[in-house]
């Protein structure tokens, strides 16, 4: 990213003419495809998620359609179609992330025939709870519906698979798990969404943008229809490098790192009178985002006190402490939070 900033950032279209820029993209393309076990006509760089979920559940929403949603969801998952329902009167219902259930069975059980659309965080920014996408879209597919996940709390900890879970689209950024800056994001689609127009079209996403015509409009044949403007072309530089380092660590490896320490964390943090969301070992549990819940303690109150008296940083995410287990931490980072956590507690 800094190569690319001293370079470009500093001689624009010296260093970057048309042809450049129009194959710019291309390499983090290839790179999202293969980390998405996704054809490359699928796959769109974009800006941000939320660009990308708001073109989505414009083309999915239906007049007087029906869409499940998880109401503890990141916003940006449900803000565009509460839109939806103010702009085609789609019908929101709620299905709870509850610890006293799996939520990949709350949401096979919530979809009807009236459901049009299905839209949900594979991974729960809040409390990590764990969603089966192939068994959701099994159960959507089978009565008309759509399905659109956002994998940003699982891309770069897990493996995400398109071909596998056939969804109908997956949006992720890259700023979390992927471990790059703000500024790009990832959108995949399904063979049948490349047939419609997108509800916002850019001068990037005709087939070959930098030959100009204001007065024909000749959309790119794949994904890159979805692709809008110039981005941040740094972001997505550091993007396709951090997918090439994680994918050469391995995400089975990734997985099981994040394992072993989230069993530390619980068995260390026990002791002090927290618990976490989800038993680790219970259907729908991830181990690379934990919650940690006390009976009697505020969570936010806590996580201040880490962040000001130990610089241990985690956050206050929907009445929990959410720790968050990446390749770069180790058993150390464990040991001192639960000090940290045990001084806090008393």
């Amino acid at each position: 990213m800094v190569d690319f900033l001293v370079d470009v950032g500093q001689y624009g279209n010296v260093r970057l003419s048309d042809a450049d820029e129009e194959r710019i993209l291309n390499d983090l393309r290839e790179a999202a495809a293969a980390l998405f076990e996704a054809p490359l006509r699928s796959v769109a760089v974009v800006g941000g998620a939320s660009e990308a979920l708001g073109q989505l559940a414009i083309l999915a929403a239906k007049p007087g359609g029906e869409v499940l949603l998880v109401p503890t969801d990141f916003p940006s998952v449900t803000y565009p179609w509460l839109a939806a329902g103010e702009r085609f009167g789609t019908v929101v219902r709620w299905v709870q992330d509850s610890p006293g259930q799996d939520l990949t069975a709350a949401l096979v059980d919530g979809i009807q025939n009236g459901t049009t659309a299905v839209c949900f965080s594979a991974v729960q920014f809040a409390t990590g709870s764990l969603v089966d996408v192939g068994e959701v879209v099994r159960r959507a597919h089978a009565v008309g519906a759509r399905v659109i996940v956002d994998v940003t709390q699982m891309a770069g900890a897990m493996a995400v698979s398109l071909r596998s879970w056939s969804a109908d689209a997956l949006v992720c950024s890259g700023y979390k798990w992927l471990s790059t800056h703000g500024g790009v994001a990832l959108l995949v689609v399904a063979d049948d969404l490349l047939q419609d127009v997108p509800p916002i079209v850019g001068w990037k996403g005709t087939q070959h943008p930098f030959h100009f015509d204001p007065t024909t409009l000749a959309l790119a044949t794949d994904a890159r229809r979805f692709e809008l403007s110039t981005i941040a072309y740094s972001s997505a530089a550091g993007l396709s490098t951090s997918i090439e380092l994680l994918a050469d660590v391995g995400y089975p490896a990734l997985t099981r790192h994040a394992e072993a320490l989230a069993r530390e964390l619980v068995a260390a943090t026990e002791p002090h009178g927290w618990t976490p969301f989800r038993d680790l070992d219970a259907p729908g549990a991830s181990h690379h985002i934990v919650s940690l819940r006390h009976p009697t303690l505020a969570a936010s109150a806590i996580q201040a006190r880490l962040a000001e008296e130990h610089q241990i940083v985690v956050s206050s995410r929907g009445g929990g402490i959410r720790v968050s287990l990446h390749a770069y931490n180790d058993s150390s980072d464990i040991d001192a939070l639960a000090d940290a956590i045990g001084n806090a507690s008393r």
